[in-house]
């Protein structure tokens, strides 16, 4: 299934802990934290972990294992190369700088009622200067936003694709246009070095990264889960 969230799994993003005491403390805490609701299973994909992180994990009950990560980090020189950028996009794609609020939020809420929430369950309720506006773009037909790109700027240098969303007729031609308008404009406003960040968090996701990018691999992660 093609689906963004899977019902009552909870990701850690992020665990640090100064000694294995430590980290089992934070862990029970966690675990009072979701023991109120119905949590199915706990996993996390995270590059670098100390022997005494992964030890308190371990005997928390999470299997661990060295992998290739979800995460596609794809430098803008490497954008260009792949010919996503060399034909122009249709003209009903635009910049999302080129929106109302109104426009915007309508364009939110049409993914979320299509069950679209991309890599942010808040998404709803995140400003619109969240993302960076000449690199996010937007599908219009008849004066209504059908797909959206969402591009965050996570830190210096490094961008985060956070949203990929189209209506269904025409949704793969639209997302590939989307792609395309957004890859030319990186090749103006950005570095040749400056990366991009694709998270291959569903099959549709993961199709595109496999005919754009063929052979790229991501950087080997410690993941775990927990059921």
């Amino acid at each position: 299934a093609d689906q963004e969230k899977v019902d009552n799994q909870v990701e850690i993003l992020w665990f640090s802990a100064l000694d294995e005491e430590n980290g089992a403390n934070l862990l029970k805490t966690f675990d009072s934290r979701i023991g109120e609701d119905d949590v199915r299973s706990v996993y996390f994909e995270i590059e670098s972990l100390s022997d005494h992180e992964i030890a308190a994990l371990e005997k928390a009950g999470f299997e661990t294992s060295v992998t290739e990560g979800i995460d596609l980090y794809v430098p803008v020189k490497e954008l260009g190369k792949s010919g996503i950028a060399k034909k122009k996009a249709d003209k009903y794609v635009i910049s999302v700088s080129e929106l109302s609020s109104f426009q915007f939020k309508a364009g939110i809420m049409n993914s979320v009622y299509n069950g679209r929430y991309g890599l942010l369950d808040d998404l709803p309720f995140l400003p619109m200067s969240r993302y960076d506006g000449e690199l996010s773009c937007c599908v219009m037909t008849d004066d209504r936003v059908t797909g959206l790109l969402l591009v965050h700027l996570m830190k210096p240098s490094l961008y985060r694709v956070e949203l990929l969303f189209s209506e269904k007729l025409d949704a793969s031609v639209n997302m590939l246009n989307m792609l395309r308008f957004s890859a030319r404009a990186a090749q103006k406003i950005c570095e040749p070095t400056d990366e991009v960040l694709i998270r291959r968090h569903n099959r549709t996701v993961m199709e595109i990264c496999k005919k754009l990018f063929p052979g790229k691999k991501g950087k080997n992660v410690i993941r775990g889960i927990r059921k």
